[in-house]
């Protein structure tokens, strides 16, 4: 087959998952570079997408609303059966994802093995559930590739750049301050996830009191969580994706769960700390990088309970994320810093 005039790819999970489609976007876009990009998705992650230069357009699939129906379903999918030669890539394995893509005309299209896509696919390809979610949707390039062509790497496509400038309220660093800069985010939407508030709250103060310079982000759900501690600049609730985005990538080290925040900081090759509690890297969603930290108890027999998180502890101790006490994350923290001092450093310069 020819070079497609368009490809599509089809992405309408979490946000945290639509981030880690990213490289796959901006491995079409190098690889096939006459063909247009578009990246289906949510409407939440479109306006996170939309003007990056990973993609060419996005279009929002309103899946609970607008297009909850399968008219409505249909009149977006024939609005990008238009014109020209159209590839479709499926990394998304939900049904309503199939119908939805079925109802594009599209020469071909690719998916994986076990995928609800499958069955109307014109190339399957088995799930490499070993590798890291983003090398994994890097597998559906494969078929439009020539034989000898390798897949990119994940590492050769980074840093993608999320960011954009800040208004002048959200900026979280003073530039007078040369000091480390952390930014934490405490909230994620499965709670299981999410470590305990007040261990980060005892975070923040362990990390001023240490002279570093602290940030915070995340929605309404942990608004109010870092009140009463100086020094902490507090951008809970306030800050855009993108925003957000921004203040991870100015960062030394961002301290986040097992979410959207820890994707945002790998693929800008920002220093992260991943703290998993119910779920675990190995599931292909840890942090990527040499300046990524996982936290996490590996004595634990009832880890891991859930591929995804949940809204309570099956055991009704949340011991995977109870038990993991600040020191632990802390020393994390450090030890980016300290990568981060040897890594700049000379040869001949020493390192207290």
């Amino acid at each position: 087959m020819s070079t497609p005039d368009r490809v599509i790819i089809v992405q309408t999970a979490f946000l945290g998952d639509v981030v880690l489609t990213l490289p796959l976007c901006a491995a079409v876009r190098e690889r096939l570079p006459n063909a247009e990009v578009v990246l289906v998705t949510t409407p939440a992650a479109a306006e996170f997408v939309r003007g990056l230069d990973v993609v060419h357009s996005v279009v929002a699939f309103d899946k609970r609303g607008h297009h909850r129906s399968l008219a409505g379903q249909g009149a977006l999918a024939r609005s990008l059966s238009s014109g020209g030669t159209t590839v479709v890539l499926v990394p998304h394995k939900s049904l309503r994802t199939a119908l939805f893509v079925r109802s594009i005309k599209a020469a071909r299209v690719v998916t994986f093995k076990d995928a609800a896509s499958r069955w109307i696919a014109t190339d399957v390809i088995p799930y490499p559930s070993h590798l890291h979610d983003t090398q994994r949707h890097m597998a559906l390039l494969a078929p439009l590739l020539s034989k000898d062509e390798a897949l990119p790497t994940v590492e050769s496509l980074l840093p993608l750049r999320f960011s954009e400038d800040l208004p002048h309220d959200l900026q979280p660093w003073s530039d007078l301050d040369g000091a480390p800069r952390v930014v934490l985010a405490p909230s994620t939407v499965w709670p299981t996830k999410q470590w305990p508030v007040e261990k980060m709250r005892e975070m923040a103060m362990r990390l001023v009191h240490e002279g570093m310079q602290v940030a915070v982000i995340g929605d309404a759900s942990v608004r109010g969580c870092m009140d009463g501690i100086v020094g902490v600049r507090d951008l809970i609730g306030r800050t855009t994706l993108r925003q957000a985005a921004a203040v991870i990538a100015s960062a030394d080290c961002l301290v986040a769960n097992d979410s959207a925040p820890v994707h945002l900081a790998s693929l800008q090759n920002s220093g992260v700390v991943a703290i998993f509690g119910p779920t675990v890297p190995e599931f292909g969603f840890g942090p990527l990088g040499t300046r990524a930290r996982v936290v996490q108890q590996c004595d634990l027999e009832c880890r891991p309970c859930s591929a995804h998180g949940g809204r309570r502890c099956p055991l009704g101790t949340h011991a995977c994320m109870m038990g993991i006490d600040v020191e632990t994350v802390r020393n994390s923290v450090q030890s980016i810093l300290a990568h981060d001092v040897n890594r700049h450093a000379k040869p001949q310069e020493p390192i207290i």
